[in-house]
């Protein structure tokens, strides 16, 4: 797995909290980035129609929307059937806990992190694959 991919698949879990906000920042960057005055609006330019396309269009708004819902469905079934990668999931990439904090609550040393870390985002990239996110 390429080096940037495997970025972006962490990126995805250590911001999931945060999905929401940052689709919410990239709409306003566009909204905002769209002028609209009575001149452009006659003329077809910059009008509510094209804001409307270019939200529709927006790429990363979709990933970033499929991200949450993959991450989502996934966490509720390591949940309930693998518990303990769920924790370890959760405390490195929902709340951001240190490799020593994660070594004392679940007992992992760093090779075993190391390794739970990559078959986690080697997952998930599988996920997202097949879910037609991009840049997968």
């Amino acid at each position: 797995m390429k080096e940037n991919v495997y970025k972006r698949i962490e990126y995805y879990l250590y911001n999931y909290k945060n999905i929401d906000n940052k689709i919410e920042e990239i709409r306003e960057s566009i909204i905002e980035s769209v002028s609209i005055s009575t001149h452009s609006h006659l003329i077809g330019k910059n009008s509510v129609e094209e804001q409307a396309i270019k939200l529709a269009d927006n790429r990363k708004i979709y990933n970033l929307k499929k991200a949450k819902a993959v991450i989502s469905h996934y966490l509720k079934l390591f949940k309930s059937r693998n518990y303990k990668r769920y924790e370890f999931i959760k405390m490195k990439y929902l709340d951001k806990s240190s490799p020593l904090e994660i070594k004392r609550e679940l007992g992992y040393n760093d090779k075993q992190q190391a390794d739970i870390t990559n078959m986690v985002v080697s997952f998930f990239y599988k996920k997202f694959k097949k879910a037609g996110i991009g840049g997968m």
